[in-house]
């Protein structure tokens, strides 16, 4: 018999054992040289031993040049991965790839969409249900996953007990008809991305290896799915700040050229689809009460009011008014139904336009508010001084009304308001009277010159309107200071009378005073006086004897129908105190004076009149105090 070879290289059967493992021979050909040496009379239990022995060899190396490819196809994967740019397209090469390395019927991927889980894209699927499927975040093996940050696997999904059977997740596994799946996390730093999955139509038992492969393919995918939608969080963030720069050059263009709210708005929809409009602060309905909140608030941040962005635009705490921004695909601004439109404000790239545009627009309204008060007050100044002094040069003179805004040629008329100044001075701007017009505040009373045409009488209005006096017209500086005088009574008279706002005062003229207008003109003043002495002497002189208000008491006790407890709710007195100055009245008056009592009620409230025109100076008349 033949010496053997010890190395199992090469013998007179042919290549040893060696040989046939570094040729790569398989397992008949490893059966076939164990059958040659048997036959060529070796010893039949070392030649079983050594082919043995051959095959866990042959087997470990088969492995190893399994795990050689298969590394190969990951870094492969790993640099194909790293070339796709969009996340979109590297999910599908993610699926593709992993379908491929393991030879399984079905691959897909299911992303972390907020609490649920949405599968973006399948390799192998047949079937229309499966991509676009939400599923909780705790459903079936892929909410497993998810959770636990692990893999998981099982041999027939639909048997399993032990997963969370999830009726949207049994159903998609239904129309593919998985029985077999295997999941594991695609996860970057600890963070859980979502779940690679990877599924057989039949019963399969998954093994470690097949597990480490797919994992390893997860980690390359995840890494690769975090960077592209880094750099394309990136590239928006590019993109948005150069849009950003170029709106902020545009509008900034546009203050510096004076445009106003209107331009600057035209501007901002040029650059977005979304219907932008601009609305005044007051306003009314829910815009209006976005408004108001903010202004009570102070942070004019952007609020969403059913389907449209409310973006306040505000400086120095002064809320002027908002740009108001539809939803996408909406139409132009104020079209269609509200109600069709759908919930939750503008989208993002409205809402920067929105953000940066608000300043700007503020920026321009303070502007042109302030100029607004310059040339007011210029106005105010050359109105003041046309009510004050005379200019004996006529040339002068005319600069001087041109200088208010007036024309010396035309008939005006002037309007005196007590009150309040600004509450005047809105009712005016409210009346649209244009540019033709002089308004300043002089001695504390709001002054309005206007030309005669424009009617102000029929204009003015008598409800919420504010009491006024009226004079003219008039044509000359003299003829305007006059009227002015005789405006400013008529207003103190009208006040005096206690014509408030809403009690159907409106603008009245001296003439309209009628009987009243002799009665509080300086001679009838005198004479007034001299009556309330006459009739009232005793109640004035016991009055200020005893410091008791003996005519309050009277002129309160007439105005509340002569009821002494009604008179004492209105005085805040007791009703014991009341009848006892009225015990008093009875012994000073004579116990016939309630027969004269609409006589008496007249002279008081006459005589308080008188006193509030004649002003503080004046000598004290009877009546309750102002």
């Amino acid at each position: 018999m033949a010496e053997r070879d010890p190395q199992g290289t090469r013998g007179p059967q042919g290549p040893g054992w060696l040989q046939l493992l570094a040729d790569q021979a398989g397992m008949p050909e490893l059966e076939a040289h164990r059958r040659l040496l048997v036959a060529d009379g070796a010893d039949a239990a070392r030649t079983d031993q050594e082919a043995r022995s051959a095959v866990e060899v042959a087997s470990l190396l088969q492995e190893r040049r399994q795990r050689a490819v298969e590394l190969a196809a990951l870094n492969d994967i790993a640099g194909r991965l790293a070339a796709v740019a969009d996340p979109a397209d590297l999910l599908v090469e993610v699926v593709d790839q992993a379908r491929r390395l393991l030879g399984v019927d079905l691959t897909y991927v299911a992303l972390l969409v907020g609490d649920d889980l949405r599968i973006e894209v399948a390799s192998g699927d047949r079937s229309s249900a499966l991509v676009g499927t939400r599923l909780p975040r705790t459903a079936g093996l892929v909410g497993s996953v998810a959770a636990g940050g692990t893999p998981r696997w099982t041999s027939d999904y639909a048997a399993d007990p032990e997963l969370v059977h999830e009726e949207s997740a049994d159903r998609a596994a239904r129309a593919e008809s998985i029985r077999g799946l295997l999941g594991v996390p695609l996860a970057v730093r600890g963070r859980v991305l979502g779940v690679l999955l990877a599924a057989k139509r039949e019963e399969r038992r998954f093994g470690a290896h097949e597990i480490s492969l797919l994992t390893g393919l997860a980690a390359h995918a995840a890494v690769a799915i975090d960077n592209a939608r880094t750099a394309a969080e990136l590239r928006d963030a590019k993109e948005g700040l150069e849009s950003t720069l170029r709106l902020d050059a545009d509008l900034t263009r546009a203050v510096l050229a004076g445009g106003d709210p209107a331009s600057l708005v035209e501007r901002v929809q040029a650059l977005t689809d979304v219907p932008v409009r601009w609305v005044e602060h007051p306003a009314a309905g829910p815009v209006g009460a976005a408004l108001a909140g903010a202004a009570r608030s102070g942070e004019p941040g952007p609020v969403v009011v059913g389907a449209e962005t409310v973006q306040p635009v505000a400086a120095a705490g002064q809320v002027f008014g908002a740009l108001v921004a539809g939803p996408a695909g909406a139409g132009p601004a104020g079209a269609g139904s509200a109600g069709a439109r759908p919930v939750g404000g503008a989208p993002a790239d409205a809402l920067l336009l929105l953000e940066r545009a608000a300043p700007l627009i503020a920026l321009t309204l303070v502007g042109a508010r302030a100029t607004a008060r310059a040339a007011q007050l210029g106005r105010d100044i050359a109105t003041v001084d046309l009510l004050s002094r005379g200019e004996p040069d006529a040339a002068a003179d005319h600069r001087r009304w041109r200088g208010a805004g007036l024309d010396p040629r035309r008939p005006h008329v002037v309007v005196v308001v007590e009150g309040d100044p600004d509450a005047a001075r809105r009712h005016v701007v409210g009346l649209g009277l244009g540019g033709h017009v002089a308004s300043a505040v002089h001695r504390e009373r709001f002054v309005l010159v206007a030309p005669a045409s424009l009617e102000l009488e029929e204009r003015w209005g008598a409800q919420e309107a504010p009491v006024a006096g009226l004079a003219g017209p008039v044509v000359e500086t003299a003829g305007l200071r006059a009227a002015w005088g005789e405006a400013a009574r008529t207003a103190r008279a009208l006040t005096a009378l206690g014509r408030r706002p809403g009690s159907g005062g409106g603008l009245s003229r001296g003439d309209d005073l009628g009987v009243f207008a002799v009665l509080l003109s300086r001679a009838g003043s005198r004479e007034l006086h001299e009556q309330v002495e006459r009739e009232l002497g005793p109640v004035l002189a016991e009055e200020a004897r005893r410091g008791v208000p003996l005519t309050e008491t009277l002129e309160v006790f007439l105005d509340q129908g002569r009821r002494p407890t009604a008179t004492a709710a209105a005085l805040r007195v007791h009703v014991n105190t009341v009848y006892q100055r009225l015990a008093t009245l009875d012994g000073l008056l004579g116990p016939a004076w309630r027969e004269r009592a609409l006589e008496l009620q007249v002279l008081l409230r006459l005589g308080r009149a008188a006193q509030e025109l004649d002003g503080p100076g004046a000598a004290r008349s009877p009546g309750r105090p102002r």
